[in-house]
C-alpha cells in the first residue's frame, strides 16, 4: 500500500516538472514575450508520520512560463522619413539585401506624427513601425494619450546605447524611447573675408555681439548679424540666455517664467539689433534671407553644426576658406555658453510593431554605420563616429579655420533647456515673433504672450506649471 501511494505521487509530479522545463527550454522568443502564470495545481503528497503513511492534498504553484514569441521576424516594417533620409534607407537596403524587401519607407511630414498617432489609436491600426523625428516630437507621443514609443532597452544592447550622446532627451523615466541621430549644437558662423575687410573681431559674448551690431549699423548699414523670425531662430537667443520658458524641473513639472532676468536681457538685445537693422526678420530658409546670404550681406549667424552643409548648398559661398566657425556666444558673467540643439533628430520605434528586432537593428545601423556617416554633414550622436565627421570638415576648403574643436566643445555644453516638453513650442513662438513684427512692437513687450500660450499647453499635457 505504501509503495503504491508513493509511486502515484511520483508519476503525478514528474510530468508536471517536465512540462515546466519543456515550456522554458523550447522555442525561446526573439525578444520580450508575454508571461503567463498558470493556476495552482492540487497534488497528493504522502509522508511518513510516526511510521505511518499520511496522504495530504497540497497546492503547487507552477512557475510562470513565457508564451510563444508574439513577434514575427519576417514581418515588414513601415519607416517614416523625410526626403533627406531617403539615401539613408537606400544605403541600408544595399548593405542588407536580405532585409531590403521588409523595409517599406514613406516620406511624410513628421510634424503630423502626434495627430496621426491619435488617429491610429482611434482606429487601432496604421501606426508606422519606425519614425525619423526630433526628440521633441518623441516626447509629444510618449504621453498616456498617444502611448506610441517602444522602450528600446530590451532590444538594443547597453554597450551600444551608452555610446550615444544627447540621450537625455530620449530618456523618459527609466525608459529609452529613441536613439539620437545627430546633436545639432549651435555654433557661431562668420564670414571671415568680410570680417577682415571691415576690421572686426569675432565676438565671444552676447554683449560684444550687441556692441558689434552698433558698429556695423553705423559703418556698414545693410549688413546683418543674424535673423529672428520664427521659433527656431528664437532658440538661438532665448534658450542660449537660459530663459525659463520651458524648463523641465522633472518629468511632470515645468517652469514658465518670462519675467525672468535671463528672458529680459535676451529680449532687450534682439530689440536693440532689430532697431539698428542688423537682425533680419524671417526664418533661416526664407527666400529673402537666403538672398541676403547669397548677396554676401551676412557677417555672422548662430546656427547648428549641420548648417555648414547649408552654407555649402542653400547659401552660396566660394570654397575659398570663407566660412569661419567660432564658439557659441555666452553672457559675460557666465563661465561658458549654454547650448541647445537646432533640431538634432532621433529614431523611434512603435510599441505596436510586429518586428521590433528588425526595427531596432535598422535604427542602430542608421545611426552607427561608418560608411554612411563618413558622408553626412551632421555631428553624429554615436560617439565612435565623431572621428568620421572630423575627417570631413577639418580639411574642407570651405572653412577658414578647423571647425572641429569648436563643435566638439559646443557638443559638451548643452543646458537643461535642451530637453523639450510634451507640446509644440515652435509654432507658438513663431506666432509671437511674427505678431510682434506685424504690430510693430518690441519682443520684450510680447514676452508675456509666450507664457500665456505655453501654460495651457503644458497643463493639457499634465504638467504642473511653476514660475519660481
Amino acid at each position: 500500500m505504501k509503495e503504491k501511494k508513493v509511486k502515484t505521487l511520483k508519476l503525478f509530479i514528474v510530468p508536471l516538472a517536465l512540462l515546466a522545463i519543456l515550456l522554458t527550454a523550447c522555442c525561446p522568443p526573439a525578444g520580450p514575450a508575454t508571461v503567463v502564470t498558470a493556476p495552482p495545481q492540487v497534488v497528493e503528497v504522502t509522508k511518513i508520520v510516526g511510521g505511518t503513511p499520511v496522504t495530504e492534498q497540497v497546492e503547487v504553484t507552477v512557475p510562470p512560463q513565457p508564451t510563444a514569441n508574439p513577434y514575427d521576424e519576417s514581418a515588414p516594417i513601415t519607416v517614416w522619413i523625410d526626403q533627406d533620409r531617403q539615401p539613408y534607407i537606400d544605403a541600408y537596403k544595399e548593405a542588407n539585401p536580405d532585409k531590403a524587401d521588409l523595409i517599406q519607407e514613406t516620406i511624410v511630414d513628421r510634424e503630423q506624427l502626434p495627430s496621426k498617432v491619435l488617429l491610429f489609436n482611434n482606429t487601432n491600426q496604421g501606426w508606422p513601425d519606425v519614425v525619423f523625428a526630433e526628440p521633441r516630437l518623441v516626447g509629444r507621443v510618449a504621453d498616456a494619450a498617444h502611448d506610441f514609443p517602444l522602450d528600446l532597452k530590451p532590444w538594443i544592447s547597453a554597450d551600444i546605447l551608452n555610446n550615444y550622446d544627447g540621450m537625455g532627451s530620449c530618456t523618459f523615466g527609466d525608459k529609452v524611447y529613441c536613439v539620437r541621430n545627430d546633436l545639432a549644437q549651435y555654433v557661431l558662423y562668420y564670414n571671415k573675408p568680410l570680417m577682415d575687410q571691415f576690421g572686426y573681431e569675432v565676438p565671444t559674448t552676447w554683449e560684444e555681439y550687441q556692441d558689434l551690431s552698433d558698429k556695423v549699423a553705423a559703418e556698414h548699414p545693410g549688413y546683418l548679424l543674424g535673423t529672428l523670425g520664427d521659433g527656431w531662430s528664437w532658440l538661438a537667443y532665448f534658450d542660449a540666455s537660459s530663459c525659463p520658458s520651458h524648463l523641465l524641473v522633472d518629468d511632470n513639472t515645468i517652469k514658465i517664467d518670462m519675467s525672468d532676468p535671463n528672458c529680459i536681457r535676451a529680449a532687450k538685445m534682439v530689440d536693440h539689433m532689430i532697431a539698428n537693422g542688423t537682425l533680419w526678420n524671417t526664418d533661416y530658409f526664407d527666400a529673402t534671407f537666403v538672398q541676403q546670404q547669397n548677396d554676401n550681406k551676412v557677417l555672422m549667424i548662430s546656427m547648428a553644426s549641420w548648417a555648414w552643409g547649408v552654407f555649402n548648398g542653400t547659401y552660396y559661398l566660394t570654397p575659398d576658406h570663407q566660412l569661419g566657425v567660432a564658439a557659441p556666444l555666452k553672457w559675460a558673467d557666465e563661465p561658458a555658453p549654454v547650448n541647445v540643439a537646432q533640431g538634432g533628430a532621433a529614431w523611434t520605434v512603435s510599441r505596436h510593431t510586429k518586428n521590433p528586432q528588425l526595427a531596432a537593428d535598422l535604427i542602430v545601423w542608421l545611426t552607427t554605420d561608418e560608411d554612411l556617416w563618413s558622408t553626412l554633414p551632421n555631428w553624429p550622436a554615436y560617439k565612435p563616429n565623431v572621428a568620421l565627421f572630423q575627417t570631413q570638415v577639418s580639411s574642407n576648403a570651405i572653412f577658414a579655420n578647423d571647425p572641429f574643436p569648436v563643435m566638439q566643445e559646443a557638443a559638451g555644453e548643452f543646458g537643461p533647456l535642451d530637453k523639450w516638453p510634451r507640446f509644440d513650442m515652435i509654432s507658438p513662438l513663431t506666432q509671437v515673433v511674427k505678431g510682434a513684427y506685424q504690430d510693430d512692437v518690441t519682443i520684450e513687450s510680447v514676452l508675456p504672450q509666450v507664457a500665456e500660450m505655453f501654460t495651457p499647453l503644458a497643463q493639457t499635457e499634465g504638467y504642473e506649471v511653476v514660475t519660481r
